[in-house]
């Protein structure tokens, strides 16, 4: 499909100039692509390499009828919609177009122009939506009751243009359904914006999210565009909001409510208009408990939220995504590799997948490079799987200072009593770290981080 422009493509097809001209003046107002033509056998070879959005053909032409122009366009484009319009009652052809479905609306001339724009419009809205979903369904890969609970979640959130927030263990997918809620929403023609909020500082993450003038910090020799301005009339999907500093909360908070926002070193109010989605591999109330979120800040944000299921907990979806990045990574590495053999499949079910979806992908992505053949194996894969775990020997040693501790004193410090929890986690998870967080409801960068600045 070739078009000149992002926006939807409208063809209108007539021999009469003035009337193009006419139909044009009347959708001016609408945000699309009109592409018109006086010649039927123009039109037609302009459809051969370009699918619109919408026909809209006259039905009396020279050398070629309405009816075979849609009918032409349907054999190519089947998802176009196409309109009849024409000052000619011929209900014979438009009968038959209809019950055919050649032809999905008829309007007669001389037409109602705001008849005209409504239904011109509402054909594009919907196309649009059809074709997001269609692109989402194509990239989310699940069929398992979960997943399709969610996926009808998502397709409600995307239409209320309200704040969501998407709550999922590390690696289910957070960025995937928050590009399905922008794709599917009323901003889909926008930007889609994600940051994540734990990659930066303080200091920095501010500068990202609202901008800068020059001179406001040192350092800062130009002027800098944030992601809300970026974001403009589209979506900002901010991940793992949980490990945004508090300062930070109450600025952002400001936004929501008010609409508006000041790039640092400004006093200038800036509007503020976008869809904004976040989500956090830590519940935003168990953020809130712990008293690392603002309670005020849940509310805005918490309007409507997805649940994202782990792998553990989709098993008849297991096989169809290892399936489907067999065939993604067989195709980019050259491969003849085509399918799993029963020990593999045996596998691939059992496992636990702690990583989820992104452990998964990363497993069959290896397996492509490192094996040869027809058939992956369950040798294959088990020699590849890596689930992260902290030596056993190091929770001991911490586990024994904690309770020496504990022994000594009636009241532990707060931070011993949050390091022994962690401990005693990880501990029961066999030294897996994202288990373990998964328990304690916590990213799992927070406790390698924490492990970490106990051994330093």
């Amino acid at each position: 499909m070739n078009k000149s422009s992002a926006l939807p493509l409208l063809v209108i097809v007539d021999d009469e100039p003035e009337i193009l001209v006419a139909i044009k003046r009347c959708l001016m107002r609408l945000d699309i692509q009109i592409e018109s033509f006086t010649s039927p056998r123009l039109a037609k070879e302009f459809l051969a390499q370009n699918e619109p959005d919408i026909i809209l053909s006259d039905q009396r032409m020279p050398d070629i009828s309405g009816i075979e122009l849609l009918t032409f366009s349907q054999s190519l484009w089947p998802n176009t919609k196409r309109i009849m319009l024409s000052a000619y009652q011929d209900f014979g052809d438009i009968s038959a177009g209809f019950n055919g479905k050649i032809i999905e609306h008829f309007i007669a001339k001389p037409w109602n122009n705001v008849e005209l724009q409504t239904l011109i419009h509402d054909n594009i809205s919907q196309t649009q939506a059809t074709n997001s979903s269609i692109r989402l369904r194509n990239a989310i890969v699940g069929e398992s009751k979960a997943m399709m609970s969610l996926m009808d979640n998502v397709g409600k959130a995307a239409g209320a243009n309200v704040p969501v927030f998407i709550h999922g263990e590390t690696g289910t997918g957070k960025e995937l359904i928050a590009r399905a809620c922008h794709e599917l929403g009323c901003r889909r023609n926008g930007a889609f914006i994600a940051v994540n909020c734990a990659n930066f500082s303080e200091a920095l993450i501010e500068s990202q999210l609202f901008g800068h003038k020059k001179g406001a910090f040192t350092g800062a020799v130009n002027d800098q565009e944030g992601i809300f301005s970026k974001g403009e009339g589209g979506t900002i999907f901010l991940d793992e909001i949980t490990t945004l500093p508090l300062s930070l909360q109450s600025k952002l908070l400001r936004v929501i409510q008010e609409r508006t926002y000041s790039m640092l070193g400004s006093l200038e109010e800036i509007a503020f208009d976008a869809q904004v989605v976040s989500a956090s591999s830590t519940s935003l109330a168990y953020a809130v408990t712990s008293g690392e979120f603002r309670e005020d800040l849940f509310y805005r944000l918490n309007v409507i939220p997805l649940h994202i299921p782990p792998v553990r907990e989709r098993d008849s979806d297991v096989l169809l995504l290892a399936e489907h990045f067999l065939l993604k990574f067989n195709s980019e590495q050259n491969k003849n590799i085509t399918s799993f053999d029963e020990s593999a499949k045996e596998l691939l079910i059992s496992h636990q997948w702690p990583g989820n979806v992104r452990q998964l992908e990363n497993l069959i992505h290896s397996a492509c490079i490192m094996n040869d053949g027809k058939s992956l194996s369950s040798k294959m894969l088990e020699d590849l799987i890596t689930d992260a775990k902290v030596p056993m020997e190091n929770i001991e040693s911490t586990a024994n200072t904690a309770h020496t501790v504990a022994g000594d004193a009636e009241v532990m410090p707060l931070h011993q009593v949050e390091k022994e929890n962690i401990e005693r986690a990880i501990a029961k998870c066999e030294g897996n770290v994202n288990k373990a967080a998964a328990l304690l409801e916590v990213n799992p960068s927070t406790l390698y981080r924490k492990i970490k600045s106990w051994t330093d």
